[in-house]
């Protein structure tokens, strides 16, 4: 943990070192998980829409005509949602159902390369990648099973790919962008000897992001 705040701290002096638009970030995530369970006839579960939150706080820093850089740290929720039929004492159907919905809080850290191009005075549309890594805060109880058998990992390490559009009024930048989580880990990937339980859980998300930001240099 330690380590962990010194690596933000150090991020952000370096970033407002160089940084020229101060900016915040909020929206929606939207995700589904893809959660496996290998030997057992049931396919995927809780792979339906689960929204989200998205807020970030962050730093455009580098400006040049056609690119700049992008620093961002913040919190995001992914996860997914699932429709279950309850049974009674016998296993029997009750002809109920119940929506599970697992979830999982993340402190998310990026840098991004960002390239635009102006079509107006104030209008910038601009495409955006770059790695992220992504720190597990906190865990639904569905989680739990796989975190007692130390199955669940705390970090996420992917990509972000993104495109928007930016509004420049005097010093003041308002815009809309839209960004895509790719992982190189999964959530989850467990394989118990003695029991035969085999599985894995992947989640795909993407987020909507309105974006508030000031010039200051």
């Amino acid at each position: 943990m330690k380590k962990t705040v010194l690596l933000l701290i150090g991020l952000t002096m370096v970033i407002l070192s160089n940084g020229q638009t101060i900016k915040i970030q909020a929206g929606t995530s939207i995700s589904k998980l893809d959660w496996q369970l290998k030997g057992v006839n049931i396919g995927s579960i809780y792979d339906e829409t689960l929204i989200g939150y998205s807020i970030f706080a962050g730093v455009d820093y580098l400006d040049k005509r056609y690119f700049n850089l992008s620093s961002n740290i913040g919190m995001i929720r992914k996860g997914g949602k699932g429709e279950f039929m309850l049974t009674d004492q016998y296993g029997q159907s009750t002809g109920q159902t119940v929506t599970e919905k697992p979830t999982l809080d993340y402190l998310s850290i990026n840098t991004t390369f960002d390239l635009k191009y102006r079509i107006k005075e104030t209008v910038t549309p601009f495409i955006s990648f770059g790695p992220r890594i992504d720190f597990l805060v906190r865990s639904s109880r569905h989680f739990d099973a796989l975190e007692e058998i130390k199955e669940l990992k705390n970090i996420a390490i992917g990509f972000i790919v993104g495109v928007g559009l930016k509004y420049d009024i005097s010093n003041l930048q308002f815009g809309l962008r839209a960004d895509y989580y790719y992982d190189f880990t999964n959530i989850a990937d467990w394989k118990i000897e003695n029991t035969g339980n085999v599985g894995k859980v992947e989640v795909n998300t993407f987020t909507i992001n309105f974006i508030i930001g000031y010039k200051i240099k």
